[in-house]
């Protein structure tokens, strides 16, 4: 995310943090939170960037700083992503001896984000609460989340509340839909329109999608399970719990269902938020949804666990029809 971006879609945010580092009154921790599709990691990186630029109060990117930042070399600076694993005390305690000592550059301040940090164990949320509790002067947080009521209600309490909005993925969408992807190899990447439209709620530069397309099919498979699933469930829930089961048999690789997982919770998302659907190629199925709140947030409490558990999703056919008997509980 540029400084631009930053301005065009997130205002509001974009004022408080300006008028408090102006004042000289940042907190030293700030929760971040959003409906699904908010650009939570790229939001908090970029805040993370702006406290170390050389040239403003939001990051030029431009200058040796924030070069380095991008390039993930910079000293001040900690990662830790929850969207990936689950976070665990180990990680915590790294970013607890990295951080004991004060800022390496003159000017700067230590600041670490810690991306979806409801998919965290329970001793390192207890050593991440100490941490919280017991800040040192010249260090910022930046912690995200999708479901704020899955954080400890301490470390709730212990930061600044921030709502991101989305982005206009209406427009990226289109964006997407002019110009076609490339394998690396000059050839053009198949991908219909459902698929660019999950994908432009999912991120928020092409640059990324891009290199994702390129690193392997997994999207490809994941998604076109996805695509299955939800067309049979608006026929029926008996139906689509077969085309899942099936697919359980054809594929066998994590990450591709891990796809499929993040697909069907943004449509599982949409539409228990019933934003505009109105571009999306699933609008009935979420309209459809939409009547039957209870299906939805068992169908969302299920795919998030799943993804929680990415790293052993290599046998999902359990938890695909646990799903499926869910939704058909309450459809």
């Amino acid at each position: 995310m540029d400084k631009d971006t930053f301005l065009a879609h997130e205002g509001k945010l974009a004022k408080f943090f300006l008028n408090s580092r102006r004042q000289n009154r940042l907190s030293h921790a700030y929760l971040l939170t959003g409906e699904g599709g908010a650009p939570l990691k790229d939001v908090a990186l970029f805040l993370a960037k702006s406290l170390s630029c050389q040239e403003g109060l939001l990051a030029c990117g431009e200058c040796s700083s924030c070069q380095r930042f991008e390039k993930g070399i910079h000293p001040d600076f900690r990662l830790i992503d929850g969207s990936g694993p689950t976070i665990r005390k180990e990680t915590v305690k790294q970013l607890l001896e990295d951080f004991s000592l004060s800022a390496l550059e003159k000017g700067h301040v230590l600041c670490y984000v810690v991306h979806e940090v409801d998919n965290i164990t329970e001793e390192a949320a207890n050593a991440l609460l100490k941490f919280l509790e017991e800040p040192r002067e010249g260090q910022v947080a930046f912690l995200t989340t999708y479901n704020p009521t899955r954080v400890l209600k301490t470390i709730r309490s212990r930061t600044i509340l921030l709502s991101v909005e989305p982005l206009d993925s209406s427009s990226f969408y289109h964006q997407l839909l002019s110009e076609p992807f490339s394998d690396g190899k000059g050839k053009e990447i198949p991908l219909s329109d459902g698929a660019l439209f999950f994908l432009s709620r999912s991120f928020t530069s092409r640059s990324e999608i891009q290199a994702m397309l390129q690193e392997d099919d997994s999207f490809a498979l994941g998604y076109e399970a996805a695509e299955i699933f939800l067309t049979e469930l608006s026929r029926s829930p008996k139906g689509a719990g077969i085309a899942l089961l099936e697919c359980t048999q054809r594929i066998k690789d994590a990450k591709c269902y891990n796809w499929m997982y993040r697909t069907l919770l943004c449509v599982f998302q949409e539409s228990l938020f019933q934003g505009d659907t109105s571009q999306s190629p699933f609008r009935e199925i979420t309209r459809s949804l939409a009547r039957h709140p209870r299906a939805i947030m068992g169908g969302i409490a299920i795919l998030q666990k799943a993804l929680r558990l990415r790293q052993i999703n290599l046998s999902p056919t359990a938890l695909c029809a646990r799903l499926v008997r869910t939704i058909s509980e309450e459809y």
